[in-house]
């Protein structure tokens, strides 16, 4: 008789994003489980619970080493975006506005950078535009999620979330008003390579963090 396997998927995103040392055992636990309640509903609802406490039960247990961490990416965040992003403005009139006195204007004009540096210059607007949103916050990210993982061995999981969270709030925060607050036919042609800007950020924090890796014992994507 085949033994029944628990849900790929949840299974799969519970190996990747679990957090802490014991993460092997629950996935060990929450299999015998399954084989007794037969109910693919509960395991996803288990997996899906288990995720957001081991990151909060790991971040609270590694205050300090959380902080640093934080601290690291936005250096190496700034650092490498300083370093590439302003390839996109070659050519163009559009600049990156650095103000002191002003750090939500300075981030904004930062986090532009990639969209509207060759907004001014490429026809059509959208394949271009579309193409460099994704290219180069996917470079950076890949680039800082792995120096943050290598900083931070023990905690990579936990750590490579909290990047990459803290940077999916900075974006909402800074592009969720623009969006929210401009005339529709704008905020439609600008929605696309901001999403994919966004996204791709996101992917290279976890591609170059590690988490997305075939690592022995974890699974290969379930797609």
């Amino acid at each position: 008789m085949r033994s029944k396997q628990s849900p790929r998927i949840a299974t799969w995103m519970l190996k990747h994003f679990g957090s802490g040392p014991n993460n092997d055992a629950l996935l060990g636990d929450l299999a015998e489980q399954y084989l007794q309640k037969d109910s693919a509903m509960w395991y996803w609802r288990q997996a899906m619970k288990a995720i957001p406490v081991s990151f909060f039960k790991e971040i609270r247990g590694h205050k300090r080493i959380a902080a640093r961490a934080l601290v690291t990416r936005c250096i190496m965040w700034i650092l490498g975006r300083l370093s590439i992003f302003p390839l996109t403005f070659f050519g163009t009139n559009v600049g990156y506005a650095f103000e002191p006195r002003h750090p939500i204007g300075t981030a904004w004009s930062f986090m532009w950078m990639p969209v509207l540096g060759q907004a001014s210059l490429a026809r059509p607007f959208y394949p271009f535009v579309f193409a460099v949103a994704v290219a180069l916050p996917l470079l950076v990210g890949a680039m800082c999620g792995w120096l943050v993982a290598r900083f931070h061995r023990d905690q990579q999981t936990a750590v490579v979330l909290l990047f990459a969270g803290s940077i999916l709030l900075m974006d909402l925060l800074l592009f969720g008003p623009f969006i929210f607050t401009v005339e529709p036919p704008v905020a439609y042609f600008f929605v696309g390579p901001l999403a994919a800007n966004v996204a791709a950020s996101l992917l290279g924090i976890l591609l170059g963090g590690g988490l997305l890796r075939n690592k022995s014992g974890r699974q290969p994507l379930p797609f």
